[in-house]
């Protein structure tokens, strides 16, 4: 406890270039797969859902793009939420932030009414891997309370014809990824492998995913984080550039 027997406080205040994000001291934060996850989703005229927002980093970043909402972020954990509702309100976003479990449909969103739905989810999975003792950093990186059926199953439901998913996935569950989503209905399209360096094996899977969409993916080029030293490569530094 902080000197004075202050409650140390639960949320932060931080820079993403020109972006200013209060975020949980613990629980998701906000890190470079959501930049490269928001510059990778094709840009799509109507509303917008990020399941699992955090602190709604990835919404603004899509407004950032151009992108005009609405925007609806979906969050289980209270803090976060909250987090994110003021984030919206700094950046000027039109849409909304709902506290909810995705293990089940939201009843205020109409199915089959979103241009395009984004997540960053959690990686890990129960029984593999060290657990947080914090239940809320635990949540955030460990499927506990949104499980890869859940989000497919939400991404269905959500999109319109002819819509997208974009997410990022870990490389070593790449396989259960495309058979889970062309099981509902949502073939992947497009694929790029995310590595932190050029002689270093895929850290990210960036995916985008059509609801009843053809057949065909393409992989597209990998991306390479750092060029020399601690210096993002070209590609990198423009995104930033261009999102934050």
């Amino acid at each position: 406890m902080p000197p004075g027997g202050q409650e140390p406080d639960p949320t932060t205040h931080d820079r993403l270039g020109r972006h200013y994000l209060e975020q949980p001291a613990q629980g998701f934060r906000f890190a470079i797969d959501s930049v490269l996850l928001a510059d990778f989703a094709t840009p799509a005229q109507g509303p917008v859902a990020d399941l699992g927002s955090g602190c709604g980093v990835l919404c603004v970043l899509l407004a950032a793009k151009g992108l005009a909402g609405p925007f609806s972020a979906l969050e289980i954990d209270p803090l976060a939420a909250g987090c994110c509702e003021r984030n919206f309100t700094r950046a000027g976003l039109e849409g909304r932030v709902l506290t909810h479990d995705l293990s089940q449909p939201h009843p205020e969103l109409k199915p089959g009414s979103f241009a395009l739905v984004i997540s960053n989810p959690p990686f890990g999975q129960p029984g593999r891997g060290r657990l947080s003792p914090d239940p809320a950093r635990a949540r955030a990186r460990h499927e506990l309370a949104l499980t890869a059926e859940d989000l497919w199953q939400r991404a269905k439901e959500l999109l319109a014809p002819g819509a997208r998913l974009a997410l990022c996935w870990p490389p070593s569950r790449l396989p259960q990824a495309l058979a889970g989503l062309t099981a509902h209905g949502l073939a992947p399209r497009r694929l790029r492998l995310v590595h932190g360096r050029v002689d270093l094996p895929a850290k990210i899977c960036l995916i985008e995913a059509v609801k009843d969409g053809g057949e065909e993916l393409g992989v597209e080029p990998p991306l390479i984080v750092y060029a020399q030293g601690q210096e993002y490569g070209p590609e990198v530094a423009a995104i930033y550039r261009k999102l934050c």
